[in-house]
């Protein structure tokens, strides 16, 4: 058996193994490859044990031909490198590809996209992933007007036997949640999320703010935004932080700061507006009354801070 470090690796060596059963052409893995009547698939954590080689490794290791498999084992797909796992049969998966920067994109989130037959999302957010990407693999880009006839297309490939990675700006529950049920709507099923690491995230870090202290609203939604709005008055008025992510092009910073004037929120709220977040200064500082009016681009993330900062539970400690 070849060292522990040549064999390839899952994530954590616990990367999921979706396996359509029952499978005449892997009789070294028993039958736990047949599923349960009226299930087409089920998954199965790796490791898998291997009997012939008499230790837990990945399915798609260097381990020798088992006695009695067929040369025809041999079709099964091997990853593009040896730290990645392509999965037997088709599968599709949202991964939040983070705030703008590969430098964000978790190790995880850049294997799938990587690896995935093809990689679909509104096209600044598949930009962001581009150099990952190698010419053999399909992309499918949209914008708002057509994204519902794109995933359409993206199902049908999926469907077709294509393993597909739809990838979201920042974490797909902080703000693409909308767009998640758009996928499963379009392939009738759920779909596996690879979390990422949200802007909301990010600002809460350079702007020195924890969320135990701050409340995060995204407006990036379709749909009436009133009792949201009315949640961000409240928040502020309850002496919280607030992120705030608007909606283009209805409700931007410098209608959010409008709203909360007219509804009694102090114009001494300070305000920072960020729109990269991959660089170590805000776009813009001033307070509530100084942002209403200004223009900001599609991309802004906002932080309204407290008039009076929490206690930190620290004070009097030596």
């Amino acid at each position: 058996m070849p060292p522990r470090d040549a064999l390839p690796r899952t994530t954590r060596g616990q990367a999921p193994l979706a396996v359509r059963g029952p499978s005449p052409e892997l009789p070294h893995v028993p039958c736990l490859l047949r599923p349960p009547a009226g299930v087409g698939f089920f998954v199965l954590p790796l490791p898998l044990p291997c009997p012939h080689a008499g230790a837990h490794h990945a399915l798609f290791s260097t381990c020798p031909q088992p006695p009695g498999v067929p040369r025809s084992a041999a079709h099964l797909p091997k990853p593009r490198n040896e730290r990645s796992l392509r999965l037997v049969v088709p599968v599709i998966v949202c991964v939040g590809a983070g705030p703008g920067h590969l430098d964000f994109l978790t190790r995880r989130g850049a294997e799938l996209v990587s690896n995935a037959d093809v990689v679909a999302g509104f096209d600044a957010v598949v930009d962001v992933v581009r150099p990952l990407l190698l010419n053999e693999q399909q992309v499918v880009t949209m914008g708002y007007s057509d994204q519902v006839a794109k995933l359409a297309e993206v199902a049908e490939l999926h469907q077709a036997g294509k393993n597909c990675v739809v990838v979201l700006m920042g974490d797909v529950h902080f703000s693409g949640f909308q767009f998640l049920e758009r996928v499963e709507t379009a392939c009738g099923h759920r779909v596996e999320t690879v979390a990422g690491i949200s802007s909301a995230q990010m600002l809460a870090s350079k702007g020195r703010v924890c969320f135990d202290e701050t409340t995060f609203l995204t407006f990036h939604r379709r749909g009436n935004l009133t009792p949201f709005k009315t949640h961000l008055r409240e928040v502020l008025r309850g002496g919280r932080n607030a992120i705030v992510i608007p909606r283009p092009w209805d409700f931007m910073p410098g209608d959010v700061a409008a709203y909360l004037l007219a509804g009694g929120a102090s114009a001494a709220h300070q305000v920072e507006v960020w729109e990269n977040l991959s660089r170590d200064e805000a776009e813009w500082r001033g307070t509530l009354a100084e942002m209403e009016g200004r223009k900001f681009s599609d991309m802004s993330i906002v932080l309204i801070r407290a008039l009076t900062p929490m206690p930190t539970g620290l004070e009097g400690e030596q």
